[in-house]
């Protein structure tokens, strides 16, 4: 097996790095309703971000799952406000799966851009019965920014994945701890749903959402550690730059190694999906728990490495931190992916 990028992903995302730095800016998205940056989420759509594993009859680039995690990386290097993962959720989970109308008519408009669609793949306490929800989500990342929302929700035949239009439900802000994917409380009652996803395998579904977590999670603490490393080799204390103390290397390698362990698992298990292999569920799970982990780690010792400019809020490591936080507890912690592999997923 190799086991490296093609030339092909590298240029991929190597444009996906130059695009997000030159147009990405975090302090002025995070002041907007859902963190939703509506020019820049245009020009996402028309670099076909949306829709990266898409088949090209649907709007989508036909490329495959491996390189929308790649995407998702870059990203989350980028601190990229906004629904972007979210939605990413939606595509890939219903490009694979669902019905060929469901498709047609659902993929055009979310890869475009035209629609906002937000995934939430979490259980909650929704009812799902004659074509109408009742219940709530108390934390829907960029709820605000909305205009469809694909909810997990308990059917009398079981659990299934609905598609509903934000106009539906009522929709407030609430208090979060990631200031780039500003939580909402979403409460449906009696709202009408647009589509069942019947063909939507809702195990796979939340393999591939807990990737694109998982990615995001390795972008985020990619950077993070970056920007500790660089600061390590600028700031100067006893006439040294504090980078060449042992406390701060041992912090940056032990670091390090988390990460690259992490980036690799999320690789093998972006390929298992990609490829159907057998264990795909576990090599998911085994993804999210080691990203979400080496995330908060990086984040976090990239705060006690920056010193007291780490703890301001003109820093952005705190918002590294803060996503940090908030991409390990989406779809469960490290201890909930360890329990779903030890009872087989």
């Amino acid at each position: 097996m190799r086991f490296s990028l093609t030339p092909e992903q590298e240029a991929f995302r190597e444009t996906a790095r130059r695009f997000l730095s030159d147009r990405v800016r975090v302090r002025d998205a995070i002041e907007l309703p859902g963190a939703h940056d509506l020019e820049l989420w245009k020009s996402i759509a028309a670099m076909g971000w949306l829709g990266v594993d898409v088949p090209e009859e649907h709007g989508g680039q036909g490329m495959t799952f491996v390189d929308t995690a790649l995407l998702a990386e870059e990203t989350g290097r980028a601190l990229l406000p906004g629904p972007f993962t979210g939605a990413l959720q939606f595509t890939s989970a219903i490009a694979t799966a669902g019905t060929s109308q469901q498709r047609a008519e659902l993929l055009p408009v979310v890869c475009s851009g035209e629609s906002v669609v937000v995934a939430h793949l979490d259980a909650a306490p929704i009812r799902f019965v004659r074509n109408r929800l009742r219940g709530e989500v108390v934390a829907v990342a960029c709820g605000e920014a909305a205009d469809r929302f694909v909810v997990l929700a308990e059917s009398p035949s079981g659990p299934a994945l609905v598609v509903v239009k934000a106009s539906e439900a009522a929709i407030e802000p609430v208090e979060s701890a990631d200031l780039t994917r500003p939580a909402a409380w979403v409460r449906f009652d009696g709202a009408r749903v647009e589509a069942t996803l019947d063909g939507v395998r809702l195990d796979e579904a939340r393999d591939r959402a807990r990737v694109l977590v998982a990615a995001d999670a390795v972008g985020g603490a990619t950077r993070a550690l970056e920007m500790a490393v660089a600061y390590a080799k600028d700031r100067v204390q006893f006439d040294r730059p504090i980078g060449s103390f042992q406390a701060v290397k041992h912090r940056a390698a032990d670091a390090y190694r988390a990460l690259e362990a992490a980036r690799l698992a999320t690789w093998y298990a972006a390929w298992s999906i990609a490829n159907g292999a057998a264990g795909a569920s576990i090599a998911a799970c085994a993804a999210k728990a080691m990203a979400g982990d080496a995330f908060v780690r990086c984040a976090a010792d990239s705060i006690q490495i920056h010193g007291g400019i780490g703890f301001t809020w003109e820093h952005d490591a705190h918002l590294y931190y803060r996503r940090a936080l908030a991409d390990q507890a989406t779809l469960g912690d490290a201890t909930a992916q360890r329990e779903a592999i030890a009872a087989g997923v």
